[in-house]
């Protein structure tokens, strides 16, 4: 069966997230990419694609305190206890050094951009920052204590009545013809009443009103739960504070009226939107936000990037998990 020329068209907020971005990035990582990961695809669509599985120490440290998350409340369901402290201080700090180790290792990356973790502060300035790295190193042992002490994962372990309902699992919705993409980072009920988790490893103000409106959503039509017995939990692990939302049925159709509006925006850039078949690479306007061009992975590749060197900045909230 020959390769399909163009990706499925689907949307979520990340995705709208990156369009608003850059509209130059959004053509590399969603079209140049694709059949990237053949042998015999062509030169720039494997270097989109091994480009687009680049990472960051910033991302990849919220990667591990995401599994950290998973695995503690999995643990807990599993067998009454979560993860201690210290062995989730030790597996984060195994998967950064791994990713560093990993990024050492650029030909064997080149041929495995999907197995192995590349570091683009590795990958464009040879080296790891040191704030960045000092930053993590102070952070590592306050999040794992911080999830562990968290208003969620407290009330999961201690109140009655509390049950596993979904644990990081990638979902689908139909949007009219546009499937829609939503993951829970976690989500358990108590008799009635569905909490979902949203864990946030950065900054207080990296909050996605979107996405909350977008779990409620997929827990309403999926589940057929009334939006006045769904919770959203919001834990920002750096602070140790839990933000509360309830969502409502106006607050919906909202969310429906953003999404359409997004998507036709993005279907605009589209030569045979049948097909999603995009328009010429020339169509996707190149960010004016220097600070946005300069923390991309696609800057090797791309004519319209800045040329300063890699910013080696925490990202925007948008960015960070």
């Amino acid at each position: 069966m020959p390769p399909r020329p163009y990706p499925d068209w689907s949307w979520s907020p990340s995705r709208h997230h990156l369009f608003q971005e850059c509209r130059r990035k959004y053509y590399y990582h969603y079209y140049a990419a694709h059949n990237g990961w053949f042998l015999d695809a062509p030169p720039a669509a494997r270097q989109a694609y091994r480009l687009k599985q680049m990472s960051s120490l910033y991302l990849v440290f919220g990667e591990a305190v995401h599994k950290m998350a998973e695995e503690t409340v999995q643990l807990y369901h599993q067998y009454g206890r979560p993860l201690e402290q210290g062995e989730m201080v030790r597996r984060i700090r195994h998967m950064l050094n791994q990713a560093y180790k990993d990024s050492l290792r650029v030909e064997e990356w080149k041929q495995q951009p999907k197995q192995r973790t590349m570091l683009q502060e590795m990958y464009y300035l040879g080296t790891l920052p040191e704030k960045a790295q000092e930053a993590i190193k102070q952070r590592i042992p306050i999040l794992a204590d911080r999830l562990l002490q968290s208003e969620s994962l407290q009330h999961f372990m201690h109140a009655d009545h509390c049950h596993l309902v979904e644990l990081e699992k990638l979902n689908t919705m139909d949007m009219g013809d546009t499937m829609v993409y939503v993951k829970l980072d976690w989500m358990y009920r108590q008799a009635d009443q569905y909490i979902i988790v949203d864990w946030k490893t950065g900054q207080e103000d990296e909050r996605n009103d979107v996405q909350l409106r977008l779990y409620g959503w997929y827990v309403h039509e999926n589940y057929g739960i009334p939006y006045d017995r769904i919770q959203i939990r919001t834990e920002y692990l750096l602070s140790g504070k839990c933000k509360m939302d309830q969502v409502t049925e106006h607050e919906m159709n909202e969310l429906v009226a953003y999404a359409e509006a997004s998507i036709a925006e993005m279907r605009s850039y589209l030569a045979e939107p049948s097909l999603n078949q995009p328009k010429p690479m020339e169509a996707f306007e190149v960010t004016q936000d220097e600070r946005k061009c300069r923390q991309c992975a696609f800057r090797e590749m791309c004519e319209g990037a800045s040329p300063n060197l890699f910013l080696d900045e925490e990202p925007d909230a948008g960015q960070v998990s």
